[in-house]
């Protein structure tokens, strides 16, 4: 395999996965920054060599990223003997070149371009010049992401209403716009209409388009002048699903002849969905083609928001179920994280992996200390500093009460009983003085003490004030 390659199939959507857990991972910022023009250059039973732009980038992640860059693919990939990274320097100068012809392309417009019947507009070729090869523009489709595995809830009912509703056939079609924060499942979305559309051989064929596939098509059509038989090869589909798209800001090229493609397949009555990270007026204000932005904005728009606990765990019942996994996973386990991974739904699922990558080939049931021995290191990586603070908010929602009773001068019982937890927990977990955890909840360090000893004798007779303490240290340790 060589640098410009980016693997079969499997990899490939094994990579895809890799690169989301390191967004989970370090965050949007840095992954952005850092991460996000990584590439699948060479992978073996002993090592994985990863590609990127600059050695700048290279240098940074070498240096300062490698541990974290080892240790998720471990985690989300599998086994790795050594992990390298090389520079793409036949993608730099590809990208020097755009950048080139983007500063000329103002005046050379008219005389690069020719019409298309379909609307298109591409460059004049030039003679003898080949053109390009864009059989393969879909990526592969993940076999797990289909409506039968997409858990619906009130975070997500509007999104799933409009999936489904790219598949009808009444009237005109309408551009589809689904966007929402990173891992809340919009590219299950994406995979389950193209696998819907493709149950039925008379809608046509569909094509699962990640930005990254978007971009380097863009790349090379521009550079061996074939833009017409990119635009061909996209409107041989009946179907189009681009995912991704804040992504594309910069890529002033690419953006423009997506558009071309978007206002072209709508035309020609075929089905167009979307997906991103931001509302179309806020795709503008972060740098994506104004006219891109309205279309999306003139299409049908649907929100999708953060899963709640028990969306989470729907989604992890749905995915054991069409695992082959030979463990037994209880609703304990699953309930415990999908309390605890809660960053996004991704983060949620990859938890699952790590257990069944365990205990998958093991016919026995995982209990609850097994679960946490083997997700110990992903909770110490999302743990935080907590303070005093965090455990009176912590222990107000394990116990069902207002922030405002903790520190208020009622003595109702469970208002009492809830401050002894907080008090156990804020001195056993969090290691503060009396005085401290009194000041925190407006009493002396003498009724703290009391409150203490209290919750002490509680933990050993009372299943619910137990229950109590462990919501509370669950939240402050993890």
């Amino acid at each position: 395999m060589t640098t410009e390659d980016y693997g079969t199939g499997a990899e490939q959507a094994a990579f895809g996965r890799y690169l989301e857990a390191l967004r989970c991972r370090v965050g949007e910022a840095k992954f952005r920054s850092w991460f996000g023009d990584l590439g699948l250059a060479d992978i073996s039973a002993e090592s994985v060599t990863l590609s990127t732009g600059s050695e700048t980038k290279r240098d940074m992640l070498d240096h300062r990223f490698l541990p974290v860059l080892v240790d998720t693919w471990r985690k989300e990939v599998g086994p790795v003997g050594r992990l390298r990274l090389t520079v793409r320097t036949t993608l730099s100068a590809h990208a020097a070149k755009i950048d080139a012809q983007e500063d000329a392309r103002a005046d050379t417009k008219s005389n690069a371009s020719s019409a298309f019947s379909n609307g298109f507009i591409a460059p004049a070729r030039k003679p003898g010049a080949a053109s390009g090869n864009f059989e393969n523009v879909a990526a592969p489709l993940d076999p797990r992401r289909t409506f039968d595995t997409f858990a619906v809830g009130d975070s997500n009912r509007m999104a799933f209403a409009a999936a489904r509703q790219a598949l009808t056939a009444r009237g005109p079609r309408e551009l589809v716009y689904i966007y929402g924060d990173s891992g809340s499942g919009k590219t299950h979305a994406l995979h389950a209409v193209c696998h819907e559309w493709s149950k039925d051989n008379a809608r046509g064929d569909c094509a699962y388009i990640t930005y990254r596939n978007l971009i380097n098509n863009c790349v090379a059509a521009v550079l061996s002048n074939s833009t017409q038989a990119l635009h061909a090869a996209f409107m041989e589909r009946d179907l189009l699903a681009f995912d991704d798209i804040h992504f594309l800001d910069g890529k002033d090229r690419t953006q423009e002849e997506l558009l071309i493609v978007i206002d072209a397949a709508l035309d020609s009555g075929k089905q167009v969905v979307i997906a991103g990270d931001l509302p179309p007026a806020k795709l503008a204000e972060k740098g994506i083609n104004k006219r891109l932005a309205d279309r999306l904005a003139g299409g049908l728009c649907a929100p999708i928001y953060p899963a709640d606990d028990a969306l989470r765990l729907d989604i992890l019942k749905n995915r054991l179920r069409a695992s082959t996994a030979k463990c037994l996973i209880g609703v304990e386990v699953l309930e415990f994280i999908a309390r605890n991974f809660t960053h996004s739904t991704r983060e949620t699922i990859g938890a699952l992996n790590q257990l069944l990558l365990m205990f998958g080939e093991e016919e026995r049931t995982i209990g609850l200390d097994e679960a946490k021995a083997v997700l110990r290191s992903r909770l110490e990586d999302r743990r935080k500093v907590v303070t005093l603070d965090d455990a009176i908010v912590a222990a107000a929602e394990a116990f069902g009460l207002k922030l405002e009773d903790m520190t208020c001068r009622s003595q109702p019982q469970r208002i009492v009983r809830a401050r002894h937890a907080m008090v156990w927990c804020a001195r056993e977990i969090l290691k503060e003085s009396f005085p401290r955890i009194g000041k925190a909840l407006k009493r002396d360090h003498t009724t703290v003490m009391s409150s203490y000893r209290r919750a002490q004798a509680l933990l050993e007779r009372d299943k619910a004030f137990q229950d109590g303490v462990r919501r509370i240290r669950e939240a402050l340790e993890n």
